[in-house]
Parts: C-alpha cells; sequence; structure tokens
C-alpha cells in the first residue's frame, strides 16, 4: 500500500535540489507530490538519484545522507 507524501519544507527543498542537479526533467514530479501520483518510472529515477546522492555527500551516516536516505526511504514507500 502506498503512503500519503507529505514532506516538510526542508525536504522538498532538498529533494528539489537533487532532481535539479541530476534530472531536472522531474522537477513537476516533485512539485505536484501529493497530487499527482509518481508512477513507476518517476518513482524508480526519484530512487537512484537519491542513491547517487547519498554516495556523493559520503554516505548516510552524514548529516545530508542522513536526511537523503530519510526522503529514499519515503519515495520507496510510495
Amino acid at each position: 500500500m502506498s503512503e500519503e507524501v507529505n514532506l516538510s519544507a526542508e525536504e522538498k527543498e532538498l529533494l528539489l535540489a537533487a532532481v535539479r542537479k541530476r534530472l531536472p526533467s522531474l522537477s513537476w514530479s516533485v512539485s505536484a507530490m501529493g497530487q499527482t501520483p509518481l508512477n513507476p518510472t518517476q518513482k524508480e529515477s526519484l530512487k537512484g538519484l537519491l542513491m547517487d546522492e547519498i554516495r556523493e555527500s559520503g554516505g548516510p551516516s552524514s548529516e545530508r545522507g542522513a536526511a537523503l536516505k530519510a526522503l529514499l526511504d519515503r519515495v520507496s514507500r510510495l
């Protein structure tokens, strides 16, 4: 079962920053989260770019990496 996505302003900004950096064509998907469900391709793309950002940030042990990991967990449950 999918979870309602209610990101905080900080979470949404972190996700948007990662999307704009790695896959700008998905920016609208992030903006529409909560109103429009993600399709499987969008979901997998977001998961992949979040994993890349986590690796680049030094892994989940860094503050930014931990925040990205939490976002990845939420996106994975959609």
